[in-house]
């Protein structure tokens, strides 16, 4: 992959807001970093903001991948066409198949 992928999944404004990131590096680091402002960030914290993440390596994308597919589609019936359609939808390569 040759391109950053980023994109804000949650987005809290107000006086204590927050705001959640979502990242895929080119080189495969996937990451979920956020950032806190406001009065109770300063209480806790004595600045006027507060950063914070989880960082995934490529060497773990795929275990995480594997827990998500488990975790999102556990006793769903259309489990196998939902991953398909979301594949189609976001572009990700993918090999569909079956036999009788």
């Amino acid at each position: 992959m040759t391109e950053r992928l980023s994109e804000e999944v949650y987005r809290q404004e107000g006086d204590n807001f927050r705001s959640i990131i979502a990242t895929l590096e080119p080189d495969g680091v996937l990451m979920l970093d956020a950032q806190d402002m406001g009065p109770l960030v300063q209480e806790m914290w004595g600045d006027s903001d507060y950063e914070f993440w989880c960082r995934i390596p490529p060497e773990g994308a795929a275990k995480l991948a594997y827990v998500l597919l488990r975790k999102l589609y556990a006793g769903r019936e259309h489990a196998v066409d939902e991953l398909r359609a979301l594949c189609a939808a976001e572009n990700i390569p993918h090999e569909n198949g079956s036999y009788a």
